[in-house]
């Protein structure tokens, strides 16, 4: 069965980064990606972006406000509630 837990490496990355913050803006969250797994560090800021959106459509996260340094973007509390946190291993 296909679904929220068949989320892509880049995207599961994505996930535990925002999962470790309470928001990022596009640029800190390409930056903590590249630090935090060497396996998305050729990724530009704009395949960043495309991610996101595709995260937003699926409900895991969402842009919350707007700063000088653009959009900030978070998990979304449903993201964080679901069961494919646990799948992330997030260290806490």
């Amino acid at each position: 069965m296909e679904g929220r837990n068949s989320l892509d490496p880049i995207d599961r990355a994505i996930l535990r980064v925002l999962s470790l913050y309470e928001d990022l803006d596009l640029l800190q969250l390409w930056y903590e990606l590249g630090e935090s797994d060497k396996s998305v560090e050729h990724m530009t800021q704009e395949e960043v972006l495309e991610r996101l959106k595709l995260l937003k459509s699926q409900g895991f996260v969402e842009p919350i406000k707007e700063s000088e340094g653009g959009t900030r973007w978070a998990l979304t509390v449903k993201g964080k509630l679901s069961g494919d946190r646990k799948n992330l291993h997030v260290r806490r």
